[in-house]
């Protein structure tokens, strides 16, 4: 597999990511009362928080080895999972 099909891999499980907690503070926020959410939610949970998590890893550890293809969708895919990972702060401290 060509370095630049796994950057364009991995961008897009952290904007799936995105999309997930975007939805679900949505929904929690303005108090959509949905059970199909709720059981969303509940199932993506913590695969959504383990993708936040290594994701950020598995890139760290490609820029160490220099494998990384376009700077700029490795910077995009970054600043994407940073924002994941203040977004589900807000929601575990804020949102309890």
């Amino acid at each position: 597999m060509k370095k630049i099909t796994v950057e364009f891999i991995r961008l897009a499980i952290i904007i799936f990511a995105f999309i997930i907690i975007m939805t679900l503070l949505f929904a929690y926020i303005n108090q959509v009362e949905s059970k199909t959410l709720d059981f969303l939610g509940e199932l993506l949970t913590i695969p959504v928080i383990l993708i936040t998590a290594l994701v950020p890893v598995w890139m760290i550890n490609d820029l160490v080895k220099k494998q990384v293809a376009d700077k700029s969708i490795f910077n995009l895919t970054f600043f994407v999972s940073l924002i994941n990972v203040f977004l589900l702060g807000f929601a575990m401290i804020y949102l309890d």
